[in-house]
């Protein structure tokens, strides 16, 4: 049996010839080699692994870089413009006050006819037209008529100073002379009875113009003086395209429309006259 025994350590050792001798070391011995082989693997990687992760230290500057100025950086501009804050609105005081303040705009307010507040009746709207018509004419004391007005231009024109004026509400003729005095009379022509023509003191046929005809020719040929005062026509008569008449408290104001012209004539109480054309 102890044969067979030397036999298989003859073979060992025969396999692993270095076997032999660490077997034969003392068990301490054994220890402490194998202690001593471990600390130095691992300090071994231990200096690796801080050789890899230490970090290297900077560069030293050279000379030139030594010497070259420390120049700070440019700070780079935002792309986007910074918001204002929001100023407060001036307060309408503030505005109203400022010398810088522009002053509102006022607005549109349309023209309006003084309708005469102060009168009982009202100035017809057509006869607004007429400056400071109330202070001129007073208030109205009747309501405006709109019936139809002869007009009988006398003397050389273009501005023309007498008239004859025939109103249809009453058939009365107002001659205005000159001297701008008026006086009324009744228009007696009658149609289909008084010829159109009165009378002839210039010889000839009978026309219009020179002669007046009709309810003027009548009247103008009734009195030698109304002749000579008055003259000729060089226009013959006609009726107002419109016409507006209302007495006021001062007198009787009549509106002539014709074409583009208004003719206004105001026959005043006091037996004066005048006329403004427009």
């Amino acid at each position: 049996m102890n044969q067979a025994r030397e036999q298989q350590q003859e073979q060992r050792t025969a396999m692993y010839p270095n076997q032999k001798r660490w077997t034969h070391l003392p068990k301490a011995g054994l220890v402490l080699t194998l202690l001593l082989a471990w600390m130095l693997l691992a300090g071994c990687g231990s200096g690796r692994d801080e050789e890899a992760t230490a970090t290297p230290p900077p560069p030293s500057p050279t000379p030139q870089e030594q010497l070259a100025p420390t120049v700070a950086p440019t700070p780079i501009p935002p792309t986007a413009a910074p918001v204002a804050p929001e100023s407060p609105l001036p307060t309408p005081q503030s505005a109203a006050t400022s010398p810088l303040a522009t002053p509102a705009a006022s607005p549109l307010v349309p023209v309006q006819v003084d309708n005469g507040a102060d009168c009982d009746i009202e100035p017809h709207l057509d006869l607004a037209g007429y400056p400071n018509l109330e202070a001129q004419m007073g208030c109205p004391v009747d309501a405006a008529s709109l019936a139809p007005v002869a007009i009988q231009e006398f003397g050389e024109g273009p501005q023309f100073d007498r008239f004859m004026l025939w109103f249809s509400t009453n058939s009365q003729i107002y001659v205005l002379y000159a001297d701008h005095t008026w006086q009324q009379f009744a228009d007696t022509w009658q149609e289909n009875v008084d010829p159109t023509f009165s009378c002839n003191p210039l010889g000839g046929e009978p026309d219009s113009p020179p002669l007046p005809r009709r309810g003027f020719g009548k009247l103008w040929c009734s009195d030698p003086q109304l002749q000579e005062a008055m003259g000729t026509v060089v226009k013959e008569e006609r009726l107002c395209q419109h016409s507006v008449t209302q007495p006021f408290g001062s007198g009787l104001l009549l509106a002539c429309f014709e074409d583009a012209t208004i003719r206004y004539f105001r026959i005043l109480n006091d037996g004066t006259w005048d006329v403004l054309v427009q």
